[in-house]
């Protein structure tokens, strides 16, 4: 797929006014630039001690009266921070050089964050310089050869399609083994639900002893995104956006309509009845070049207590294939407020994510490789072409008049509020109300392939979401002479309600409504009608001790116990474990002459961490179903009998994960990597298998069956 990219990005940014107006105002102009020349936009360019300030533009280029001021400050996220002298110039011209990589940098490590001096486990953090430039549709997208053992698949064009994202391997058979999203600090979120726009840096949770904080569904790894905040005394307006082109380059190498004659003529195979007179590249009718567009604006400023970022985003997908596009909106604002003298810390978000998309029909590129190239599109008086021969049918025809639609919503809002009781101890909350709907209908036309057998064909399903959650920790940090130590602990409560209803017919007279007029169909069959729903609660508590000794042994411990209602009686709760311990060599006086040498990390860590996201609710219990019918007194009524095993004894998936790793930085972090050995083992592994009947009522069951 070749990408044409038109990339377009425009920052702007309303200088700053600590209210003082110079009597004889003084302007400085120059341009910031990298040690390579290139030019920086983005770069603010402040007066110590006040808040006048401006950003240099998409050129490096800025302009600030300064009045009196003798020094003027530069500063850049990732680039080291400048103070110079005015020295009566009137231009000035900076070169700003990267940073090291900051062991002081804050990392976010699910309930919290450490520095990354701190960390001893396996954790990889991006944060926005590092992020993929350029077609960016989705936070996965940023990530892509970003992190060591984080494969990101997509498998197929359909541009409905989510991609498929796998770290260090798979670890269930029947279940998830997708990474565990958290979206600042609230955890099972989406990554649709939030824009790579408003991203501001991405961590990676890569094995057990840091991930196990999270418990029951973190076997396959987390991932935690921190978004984009606004900052204090500092107004901002951003747009970002793209347009690009997408063409398919790899298609099936089949006969011209030339070809396939002469390859008749050459081998006298009759054609009587078969060559139309037309000249048909089948699938190029089904194909296109697919137009992309990205629009993405925000709206950022605050104050000496308060901060606001508000953003909108919109993203339009055509797919190669003619049926296949998608819409997304986005929409998100938060809201900061400190008070009691900055011991109480506020923070509200509302996010909405409205996605409106066709997924294409499969069955086409079927038909397009089996049409033979002689036969038209339309025939010669503008019907069209069909034949019913097997596996054969109008593929432009389907993609024509059949209709596959889905709409998906996802709203929420969220409140944290952290108090600091004293110094070192904070007490903190956070509360989530999520809804998420989804409506699909379906309508093949009688006059297509798809819908001709069925006389008209239309489906009609939604389902609607709801999720609550409410957690509470405690934190406490301490640091006395040589030795730092962190406590967490923590309550969460969470319950999800889902219900959903459906309905398809047959045979239609007409095919006006598509599948918005169900009750004009005549083949209503039994199962066509349906509806259903289902809950389920997780209640969890967790702990983590953080201790460091002379800032070169640090030691971590975790420990979380979750309650399931999916599970079986005997079973419900679960612990997870984990433990990791770094030693900083760099810190030892044997290294201490090593000017070379900016960090020397070795890492050892253990943990288990469960999956619960294999099973549905209730399938620990013995369920009943529709049956046929039986016949009483006169009368015929619905039968019913078992449809599920009862299993009182189904339990977690549970991964243990042993890791050891060495971070290493030589010359001013212009060399730095990580090692890493790890061994992964599932155990008890979910799967549904055939059993007797009797002693069973029902020929199969799910259990816990094995390892892998």
């Amino acid at each position: 797929m070749i990408m044409l990219l038109a990339f377009v990005q425009l920052l702007a940014l309303e200088s700053y006014s600590n209210g003082a107006v110079p009597p004889q105002p003084k302007s400085v102009t120059g341009t910031v630039t990298s040690v390579s020349g290139e030019p920086i936009p983005g770069v603010t360019v402040l007066i110590p001690g006040t808040t006048t300030g401006t950003i240099t533009d998409f050129d490096g280029k800025y302009s600030l009266e300064i009045g009196d001021a003798t020094q003027l400050n530069y500063s850049f996220v990732g680039l080291k921070t400048q103070t110079v002298e005015v020295a009566g110039r009137s231009v000035i011209n900076v070169t700003m050089e990267e940073d090291a990589i900051a062991l002081t940098e804050v990392v976010a490590i699910g309930y919290g964050t450490q520095t990354r001096r701190e960390i001893s486990g396996s954790v990889a953090n991006i944060s926005e310089k590092n992020f993929n430039k350029g077609v960016t549709q989705n936070a996965v997208d940023l990530l892509k050869g970003k992190v060591a053992g984080l494969t990101i698949t997509q498998g197929s064009g359909d541009v409905t399609r989510d991609q498929t994202i796998r770290l260090r391997g798979t670890s269930s058979l029947t279940g998830s083994s997708q990474p565990f999203i958290v979206i600042d600090g609230v955890p099972g979120m989406s990554l649709s639900s939030v824009a790579p726009h408003d991203i501001e840096s991405i961590s990676v949770l890569k094995d057990a002893s840091a991930a196990a904080i999270y418990g029951s569904r973190s076997a396959s790894g987390v991932i935690l995104v921190t978004t984009k905040k606004g900052k204090k005394d500092m107004s901002m307006v951003e747009y970002d956006g793209y347009v690009a082109f997408s063409d398919v380059t790899n298609v099936p190498d089949l006969l011209t309509a030339s070809e396939w004659r002469d390859y008749a003529s050459q081998n006298n195979v009759n054609t009587s009845g078969l060559d139309k007179g037309a000249n048909t590249d089948w699938f190029d009718e089904i194909m296109r070049t697919g137009v992309s567009q990205n629009h993405s604006l925000s709206l950022s400023g605050g104050g000496k207590t308060s901060s606001y970022r508000a953003s909108v985003s919109y993203l339009g997908q055509e797919g190669v294939v003619m049926d296949n596009e998608m819409e997304r909106y986005n929409a998100r604002i938060t809201f900061n407020q400190k008070a009691l003298n900055d011991r109480l810390d506020l923070t509200f978000t509302g996010a909405m994510t409205m996605r409106d998309y066709s997924p294409t029909d499969t069955r086409n590129f079927v038909l397009a490789y089996n049409m033979i190239p002689v036969y038209p599109v339309k025939n010669d008086d503008g019907t069209w072409f069909d034949t019913q021969e097997y596996d054969q049918g109008n593929p432009v025809r389907n993609i024509t008049y059949n209709k596959f639609q889905n709409k998906n919503s996802i709203f929420y809002g969220n409140l944290k509020a952290d108090l600091t009781l004293f110094e070192g101890f904070t007490a903190g909350i956070n509360l989530l109300k999520q809804r998420s709907m989804n409506d699909y209908g379906q309508y093949l036309d009688s006059q297509t392939e798809r819908g001709r057998n069925d006389q008209g064909f239309a489906q009609r399903t939604n389902w609607t979401s709801d999720k609550n959650l409410l957690e509470t920790t405690l934190n406490y940090r301490k640091e006395m002479d040589s030795h730092t130590l962190n406590v967490l602990a923590g309550y969460s409560y969470e319950d999800n309600f889902y219900q959903n209803s459906g309905a398809q017919n047959r045979q239609f007279v007409t095919n006006f409504f598509g599948y918005n007029n169900m009750s004009s169909g005549e083949n209503l069959r039994s199962g066509d009608v349906w509806s259903g729903a289902n809950m389920n609660k997780l209640i969890s508590f967790f702990g983590r001790v953080n201790y460091s000794y002379l800032d070169k042994y640090i030691l971590t411990v975790s420990l979380r116990q979750d309650g399931s209602s999916k599970f079986g009686a005997n079973h419900k709760w679960a612990t997870f474990p984990s433990i990791s311990a770094a030693w900083r060599v760099n810190e030892e006086s044997f290294l201490k002459s090593a000017d070379y040498l900016d960090d020397l990390k070795i890492r050892v860590g253990y943990g288990v961490s469960g999956n619960q996201d294999g099973i549905d609710p209730y399938r620990s219990l013995q369920l009943y179903g529709a049956s046929g019918q039986y016949y009483d007194n006169g009368k015929w009524f619905r039968a019913y009998q078992i449809s599920q095993n009862a299993n009182p004894d189904l339990k977690w998936e549970e991964t243990a994960m042993f890791n050891a790793g060495i971070d290493f930085s030589f010359l001013n972090s212009r060399i730095s990597g990580t090692i890493e050995y790890y061994d992964k083992t599932t155990n008890d592994l979910l799967y549904t298998y055939a059993v007797p009947v009797p002693p069973y009522l029902y020929p199969n069951m799910l259990a816990n069956v094995g390892s892998m």
